[in-house]
């Protein structure tokens, strides 16, 4: 472990937690837009550990969880190794509430609903700068990722993704999983060569694991989206011998056994008013109905049918802002459901 730490303008020594920013991007009024970083440097050696939120601009529950664990729980003279606590990563999106940037409408992850953002580009749009940024002072760092998202809705399922296709990373996604104790959701896609240059790719090239959370209720600092992420973190950080104590196993929340597999989205078929007659988390045989939709008049004019046994995780209604989680109203072949099923180990 170095003496010293540096990410950005955020100088940690052993024992230390600073709080800096990494350098972004200025707007047309030469106003500088940058990502507030805090980095804690440990008395002894260990893995850094990198904790972002907000790559979304409206998922901020995993900003409280950064702060709480750097600000309240862990002790840098306690601590083996280090944290890089980013609150928020995407500042473009997150000051004008909206779940993309607003200049050039990219998604800062890579994915999701914007065109294709790569983190390789010092030269790119604003966002892309901001990507190439993060990757250099922080994402390259890392021994291990949190990335925390959220859905909307405070009714959805918390869970966990992990990629275990990728024999660099299987083992520590696995461990990271089990220790962070929520509904898992396994991917199992080989990295390829030639796979673009997303945040999530460069460190899985270099046998970082990087694990996806998704909280709940994104737009509010609430419970229980706190407690599961604080504790999960410091579960993760006393499996990988960060920190002394037990893990502890989550609680208060439903916890569908795993390991479970994206089943895919469910759509509307016609336009209306929409009420859920299930709960995401209730098991249901396939065509099941768990949703009607309604005119305007009040009559049900679609039944929503479950595609295969299994769960709901959540319910993102209509689209708006470039993403889910508008109205309780949708149009024709707006998201209604995201599914998930259980596989056998």
């Amino acid at each position: 472990m170095p003496e010293k730490i540096t990410v950005g303008t955020a100088t940690a020594k052993r024992g230390e937690l600073q709080k800096g920013v990494i350098k972004g991007i200025e707007l047309n009024t030469t106003t500088s837009i940058d990502i507030p970083v805090l980095v804690m440097n440990g008395m002894k050696d260990g893995p850094t550990l990198l904790v972002v939120s907000t790559q979304h601009g409206i998922e901020i529950q995993g900003t409280e969880v950064v702060l709480r664990v750097m600000r309240e729980k862990v002790d840098p003279k306690k601590l083996r190794g280090a944290i890089i606590g980013i609150p928020v990563e995407n500042p473009l999106a997150y000051m004008h509430h909206q779940y993309l940037s607003w200049i050039d409408n990219l998604d800062l992850g890579g994915g999701g609903s914007g065109s294709l953002l790569t983190a390789d580009k010092p030269n790119g749009t604003a966002t892309e700068r901001l990507a190439y940024a993060l990757w250099q002072e922080a994402w390259s760092k890392a021994d291990l990722v949190i990335n925390i998202h959220c859905n909307t809705r405070p009714d959805s399922i918390i869970f966990q993704e992990i990629n275990i296709g990728n024999p660099k990373t299987k083992e520590k996604m696995e461990r990271m999983a089990k220790a962070f104790g929520v509904t898992t959701l396994v991917v199992n896609e080989p990295l390829k060569d030639d796979a673009p240059p997303i945040l999530s790719n460069l460190v899985a090239k270099k046998g970082v694991p990087d694990l996806l959370m998704e909280l709940i209720d994104g737009r509010w600092i609430s419970e229980p989206s706190t407690t599961v992420g604080v504790r999960g973190v410091l579960n993760i950080m006393k499996a990988f011998d960060m920190i002394d104590g037990q893990i502890e196993p989550q609680q208060g929340i439903k916890i569908i056994p795993g390991p479970c597999k994206e089943w895919g989205i469910v759509r509307a078929n016609r336009g209306g008013l929409i009420r859920f007659l299930k709960k995401p988390g209730e098991f249901m045989k396939k065509d099941e109905v768990f949703a009607e939709i309604y005119d305007l008049y009040g009559d049900v004019i679609e039944r929503v049918k479950m595609p295969a046994d299994g769960y709901t995780w959540a319910y993102p209604c209509g689209d708006i802002l470039g993403t889910n989680t508008g109205l309780q109203a949708v149009q024709t072949g707006a998201n209604v459901a995201y599914v998930l099923t259980q596989e056998s180990k």
